[in-house]
């Protein structure tokens, strides 16, 4: 594969876009914002300044808000790209487009007879720390999904980093725990497993590693619940979760326990549901009986119980069984005269 270009018969125009633009901004910024950027870096050419554009145009021709068109100013300006001169009403204002190039051998590039601006040195440096831990935080991401990263999933990650956690460690963790881990290959997923975090106040890695140790604890014995239910077929829902989650937070049932006691219910009831388990647990929470041992201790055998329900006599009658005997040659003769004088 490969990339080239044709060389065009005829001209009609072309916009030139620096480098640096394309491989440092343009991968980590909103697809509005550089559409803004380079709809409005068209309307600074040379042969548009007779032409009357303003941001009301340039949000009827990109058919977006005007109010993404000033947030998209703000961004810009915000990365050093352009500077916002406002007019005498303080509203309006022009847009004034800075060179990449310039800026970059400006801030690196001194002359040996001009002193260094402390200040401009200190926010390149502070620029170029920051995109150096991005696109390490990138390089990470690409070996954990093992696919290259696509524009919209760096503009996702630098959403993660810019307004969830600036501690690049988290949001690996977030890619190893859902790619690796749950196999839950969807970088959209990050968004909410990085949000429940920030809600749950993780701000550590060991914090969220002890969560997710936890999680995963609990998801077998969701599982194990439903094997000897008899639906290992698919996974617990919400309201299932829920439920286990109480027998084993609020009624503090062992995960142990609570697999022998459900086995032991099983066996007295033809409708083992959600509801029937719920009722007998709760029953025994009550009664202080948190372990199978104890229960077996206090709960009486089924069939025990089910026997002692049945009448002595119908047990007796029951529990009769008319058994087979061999008779010799006098005991046939004389059970034979006994038969003949009854019938006389």
């Amino acid at each position: 594969m490969g990339f080239y270009r044709k060389i065009p018969s005829f001209d009609i125009g072309e916009l030139n876009i620096e480098n640096m633009f394309i491989t440092d901004f343009l991968p980590i910024a909103s697809g509005t914002y550089v559409k803004v950027y380079l709809m409005g870096l068209l309307f600074s050419k040379e042969e548009n300044k007779n032409y009357r554009f303003d941001n009301a145009v340039l949000a009827n021709m990109l058919k977006i808000p005007i109010e993404d068109i000033h947030e998209a100013w703000i961004y810009w300006e915000g990365k050093k790209l352009i500077v916002r001169h406002f007019h005498e009403d303080q509203v309006a204002y022009d847009v004034e487009f800075l060179s990449l190039r310039e800026l970059y051998i400006l801030d690196n590039f001194v002359s040996k007879s001009t002193a260094p601006s402390k200040t401009a040195s200190a926010k390149n440096a502070v620029f170029v720390k920051e995109n150096e831990k991005f696109k390490a935080l990138c390089a990470r991401i690409e070996k954990i999904i093992a696919t290259p990263l696509k524009h919209a999933d760096y503009r996702k990650i630098n959403d993660f980093y810019t307004h969830y956690y600036k501690n690049a460690d988290i949001i690996v963790r977030a890619f190893e725990y859902n790619y690796i881990e749950r196999n839950i290959r969807n970088i959209k997923a990050i968004d909410s497993l990085l949000n429940s975090w920030i809600d749950q106040g993780f701000s550590t890695i060991e914090a969220i590693d002890q969560s997710i140790e936890m999680s995963t604890r609990r998801f077998k014995v969701y599982k194990e619940v439903l094997r000897i239910l008899g639906m290992s077929f698919r996974m617990a829902n919400q309201a299932e979760k829920e439920a286990i989650d109480r027998w084993i937070d609020e009624y503090h049932f062992e995960p142990n326990d609570l697999y022998d006691l459900l086995k032991s219910f099983s066996k007295s009831t033809m409708n083992m549901n959600f509801n029937y388990i719920e009722t007998r647990l709760k029953d025994l929470h009550a009664r202080n009986i948190l372990t199978f041992e104890a229960y077996s201790r206090t709960e009486k055998p089924e069939n025990t119980a089910s026997q002692k329900s049945i009448p002595a006599k119908s047990r007796k009658k029951q529990y009769t069984i008319e058994k087979e005997r061999t008779y010799s040659e006098d005991e046939l003769e004389a059970l034979l005269l006994k038969k003949g004088k009854n019938l006389k």
